[in-house]
């Protein structure tokens, strides 16, 4: 990355200053720029007393330190870009700002210079739109914090040169970044793919299937996601969050998969808008709230356990449990007379009427094994006997459990078949390749696995079974299977 020597940065936000650190690390000069010096001076200042604290933690040496702060230099106008070797604009979600600032900046840099939007969500080619040569502007659409989070987006608009894409790609490679190439469209591919687990968990509070404490401790303990989306809403501020629902709302013409919640929409009105307010879905007045759910616990003796010879994606919980030799191998997993089955979209009592049996539905983890919560729901022909020992039996295995109302998909399928569905979508719009959809969910929101990676673990014909029962059910296109699973069952 000979050609990048001096890196323009356009906003003293957090974004901003994290962009020109990630430059300044990498042996690259940054300028910044903001419409408030004083404040792009604070932001500096700021920055160095960061760079202190990870020197005293060990995290970064002195000389290290200095090198980033000495390459990081505030400047008084959008004319002092014109040594800048790529400019990258991190300034308020406005359309009309952004025209305004490439309009001038075209005017002011070199014509090799490469020229890119940080924006989260608007259109890049309407903000090209506005410049002489619209084919020299992409996105370049980092994630907080800039200078630890690995993923970034390469968004191409309609007249992207792609060969801008291919430097840009090789100079996220030098920076240490995982780099995705998706085309303009609403939400690119992070903020698009992830709506369900905001909306999908919102809709579940709201349908009083489970509480928000519950849905998010199923979500990371049982199914292993970092956060669950209700501390994930309070920590990006409610309002945010909500805003960017409507707004891919919007520009996906009213699609139904992206309705914005009225409960968020309410709790934005009432100003409830997380731990920035101080009360959210949980309340921060004593610092960082820590609620529990209400776990389930029998201590009855169980009776032995049926388990399948081959090894599936559940029975992997039970592959190590021995209890004074009472595992049995056959063609199911069976626990005091109740058939235990992963959730399929279908209800317990669905289940049981198509197979006479007692069933214990289990809801979906990327990995059993690992899990430390359970989440349950039981049929009507499920006893009192039945239930207590297979909740002893989950105890026994050194998890919690939650006993969720018999509804379709349950919480943690419900979330990851419509995650999956989405980012099937995405792939089969041609928004971006199936390889970048799974790296950019794993390494721009964390999640476990990548999401067609895990589909192709769980089963395509599950996950598009599991989709059906949940627009049988709720009657609602928002659960429409997309094209792409249907091409591979």
């Amino acid at each position: 990355m000979e050609t990048i020597e001096i890196v323009g940065v356009v906003g003293a936000g957090t974004m901003g200053m994290g962009i020109a650190e990630v430059a300044a690390a990498h042996g690259q000069k940054a300028l910044v720029f903001d419409v408030d010096e004083a404040f792009a001076h604070k932001a500096h200042e700021a920055l160095q007393n960061r760079l202190k604290k990870r020197v005293i933690r060990g995290k970064i040496t002195q000389q290290d330190a200095d090198k980033i702060s000495h390459s990081i230099k505030v400047v008084k106008s959008l004319s002092d870009f014109l040594v800048c070797d790529l400019v990258v604009e991190a300034v308020v979600e406005n359309l009309d700002v952004k025209k305004q600032i490439f309009t001038e900046l075209e005017s002011i840099v070199s014509e090799s210079a490469l020229l890119a939007s940080n924006t989260s969500s608007l259109s890049i080619t309407a903000i090209a739109s506005a410049m002489k040569e619209p084919s020299r502007l992409f996105g370049l659409h980092f994630f907080n914090p800039a200078p630890v989070m690995k993923l970034v987006e390469l968004i191409k608009g309609l007249q992207t040169d792609a060969a801008h894409l291919n430097v840009a790609k090789a100079l996220c490679s030098s920076w240490g970044k995982k780099a995705v190439i998706a085309q303009s469209t609403p939400g690119f591919i992070v903020n698009r793919v992830a709506r369900p687990f905001y909306g999908e968990a919102l809709k579940m509070c709201q349908e009083k299937l489970a509480t928000f404490v519950e849905i998010d401790a199923v979500l990371t303990q049982g199914a292993g996601f970092r956060m669950g989306p209700f501390e994930l809403m309070d920590l990006i501020g409610i309002d945010i969050n909500y805003a960017v629902s409507q707004s891919v709302y919007k520009e996906m013409f009213n699609d139904p998969r992206f309705k914005p919640s009225l409960l968020q929409g309410e709790m934005v009105h009432a100003n409830t808008l997380g731990r920035k307010s101080g009360q959210g879905f949980y309340d921060y007045t004593d610092g960082v709230a820590k609620v529990k759910p209400d776990f389930t616990y029998s201590e009855v003796s169980f009776d032995e356990i049926i388990v399948p010879d081959e090894m599936t994606l559940l029975s992997r919980m039970f592959s190590e449990f021995e209890y004074d030799n009472r595992k049995w191998h056959g063609e199911q997993i069976i626990v005091g007379g109740c058939q235990i089955v992963l959730s399929n979209g279908q209800t317990a009592k669905q289940i049981e009427q198509d197979s006479a049996t007692p069933t214990c539905v289990v809801d979906l983890s990327f990995d059993f094994k690992k899990s430390q919560c359970v989440n349950l729901a039981f049929g009507p022909g499920v006893n009192e006997f039945m239930r207590n020992r297979v909740i002893s039996l989950i105890n026994y295995l050194g998890k919690n459990v939650i006993v969720s109302k018999d509804q379709p998909g349950l919480i943690a399928l419900r979330t990851i078949v419509m995650l999956i569905n989405e980012a099937a979508d995405a792939v089969f719009n041609g928004v971006c390749s199936a390889k970048d959809v799974d790296l950019a969910m794993r390494y721009g929101v964390n999640y476990p696995k990548g999401l067609l990676a895990f589909a192709e673990e769980l089963g395509w014909q599950h996950v598009a079974d599991s989709l059906q029962s949940l627009q049988n059910w709720f009657g609602d296109d928002r659960y429409r299977l997309s094209p792409y699973i249907r091409n591979q069952l």
